[in-house]
């Protein structure tokens, strides 16, 4: 499926904080958007705080959950990229327009993607994500 997504305002400057020693934490958790109409992802995010609050947040097995694994992989240097892999399924009919990525504390947004178009899930419907994250020089 085609989608947009991007690193977050909010996701680089907890980056750079944890590259700089001060508080933060890495992403841990992930959260499907809850949407009746697609989105575009934008690296200045129009969501209100979706790792935070419940706005966007889709219950019904959807909801924000810790991501089954996170690792640090390579595409063309060593540990350059953030692999991440969950699967959601379920329990109710909800949309999925797309997903953020969150830290710990579920209260920063590292990434957001959006799908092309909205996904209809129904009860026991999977939704299998996997996410490569590249930290280039610039």
């Amino acid at each position: 499926m085609a989608q947009t997504q991007t690193v977050l305002d909010q996701g680089i400057t907890e980056l750079v904080k944890l590259a700089t020693g001060v508080a933060a934490t890495g992403f841990t958790k992930i959260v499907v958007l809850n949407m009746a109409t697609a989105c575009a992802a934008v690296v200045g995010s129009t969501f209100a705080d979706p790792c935070d609050t419940a706005t966007h947040h889709v219950d019904a097995g959807l909801s924000i959950a810790a991501v089954a694994t996170v690792a640090q992989d390579t595409v063309n240097t060593a540990g350059d990229t953030i692999s991440a892999h969950h699967v959601f399924t379920a329990s109710d009919t909800r949309n999925a327009a797309g997903l953020h990525l969150c830290n710990t504390d579920g209260d920063v947004s590292y990434l957001e993607c959006c799908f092309n178009a909205v996904l209809a899930m129904e009860n026991t419907d999977t939704l299998t994500v996997t996410v490569h994250s590249t930290i280039n020089q610039v």
